[in-house]
């Protein structure tokens, strides 16, 4: 079957790679062959391992949580022959001469079969093989061999039992028993390519693009284990009264559109929208409010000329004032008080620590919430567009613009809850009672 013929074809790319990768180390004196089935329970140490044997095939069997694996020994003896070379760029990464692996996560729609049938791309010299699916044997031993795994590790990616999903009598990969996928890399480890973890790596984002093009997925690399990927949801759920108001059906769909997207990027863009639909009214209102100072005055009279001047430049000084950043500080001062919005950082950052009235680089612009009568508004006016900007506009060379999985998602992530806050009040404050 086809499936069958992709599957001999991965075991044979990946075994002639993993020959020329130990015949390499033997060559150069630095290979070191696994002898007993202790060495290997080490290296799996931080899984409490209940059992390993050596079948008759020299290969290794065990079990973890009343699973079975099988972990062949040409894989083994691999990883041994490199451990002393791995180097990890990221907790999520690793490399070594003509080896690279790095987690990956599909955003949005994440497809199972890539894990059942991985994806392999192979140069035309058949000297390099990139594979996108499970972590390899190499990858999983590496996170294995240490003491302790670390908390976010266990939250994210921590191996779990296979009784659910498969026969307790059959045995399958280690790469099995963990909740993430990989793209890794093989190829000469004499070659420049594979002398350069930086080449591996920018070859290895183009592999994705191309897997993420032909299949319509996307296909993002992993920073660290603390978060695969960032959401909006900010709190634990809590009882709420039978509503007493109606609310714009237009602004609760953006507010739900922001609260179910697993992007950051969307997920804020729909929550500004929730304030910039009040920019027309608050600007209206703060014109009109001049305006009537003009029509009231004792002297106005509409075939006065002179008066009729003030009331002409009172309009264009408005309009030449009033940009973007200044209707939202007027929608902010329109419908929040100051010591609303103080309350809502005093509060913040006494559960969540100090962010938003310390000084924070937020896209190359330094930034902090002065809480004083006359500055909390603007402050956190030019804070929300500047970050605004910053996720819409994306012209070459600008400093101050996000670039997606760039690790600039949790500085943005920390952004969020006041944001969040502010739209949600906006909902609520403009409803309409019921009955």
């Amino acid at each position: 079957t086809r499936r069958a013929s992709l599957r001999a074809k991965l075991r044979f790319l990946r075994e002639a790679a993993l020959s020329h990768l130990v015949y390499s180390m033997r060559r150069n004196g630095r290979q070191t062959i696994v002898s007993t089935t202790e060495d290997l329970k080490n290296a799996l140490r931080a899984l409490s391992i209940e059992e390993i044997i050596e079948d008759d095939d020299g290969n290794f069997a065990g079990s973890f949580r009343g699973s079975r694996f099988l972990l062949p020994k040409t894989e083994v003896e691999q990883y041994f022959a490199v451990r002393s070379l791995l180097r990890r760029g990221t907790e999520t990464q690793v490399s070594a001469p003509g080896y690279y692996e790095h987690v990956i996560q599909f955003e949005g729609v994440r497809p199972r079969r890539m894990r059942e049938d991985p994806v392999v791309l192979e140069n035309q010299a058949k000297t390099t093989t990139i594979e996108v699916g499970r972590p390899s044997t190499t990858f999983c031993l590496m996170l294995t061999d240490v003491d302790t795994l670390s908390r976010e590790f266990r939250r994210v990616a921590l191996p779990v039992g296979l009784n659910r999903v498969m026969n307790p009598s059959s045995s399958r990969g280690l790469g099995d028993f963990f909740r993430f996928s990989t793209i890794q890399l093989r190829t000469d480890p004499q070659s420049a390519l594979g002398r350069a973890p930086t080449k591996m790596h920018e070859l290895a984002e183009a592999a994705a693009f191309h897997v993420g093009y032909g299949r319509g997925i996307s296909i993002s690399f992993t920073k660290s284990w603390e978060r695969t990927y960032y959401w909006l949801g900010r709190k634990a759920a809590e009882a709420v009264q039978f509503p007493l108001r109606t609310y714009n059906s237009e602004l609760v769909s953006y507010y739900s559109l922001a609260l179910s997207s697993d992007s950051l990027v969307l997920g804020y863009s729909a929550l500004y929208k929730i304030l910039e639909y009040f920019y027309t009214s608050a600007s209206e209102t703060a014109l009109h409010g001049k305006l009537r100072d003009v029509l009231v005055a004792p002297d106005f009279l509409h075939t006065k000329p002179k008066k009729l001047r003030e009331l002409t430049k009172a309009v264009r000084q408005f309009d030449n004032k009033v940009d973007e950043l200044a209707t939202l500080r007027l929608v902010l001062s329109s419908y929040f008080s100051v010591q609303e919005l103080r309350d809502w950082l005093t509060s913040y950052e006494s559960e969540n620590g100090q962010h938003f009235t310390c000084e924070v680089d937020l896209f190359s612009n330094k930034m902090r919430v002065d809480t004083a009568n006359d500055s909390i508004v603007p402050n956190i006016a030019s804070r929300i567009y500047t970050i605004r900007n910053a996720l819409v506009h994306n012209k070459e060379g600008e400093v101050s613009r996000f670039i997606p999985f760039s690790g600039q998602e949790e500085m943005l992530q920390k952004e969020v809850p006041l944001l969040l806050f502010l739209a949600e009040q906006l909902i609520i404050k403009t409803g309409k009672d019921v009955g």
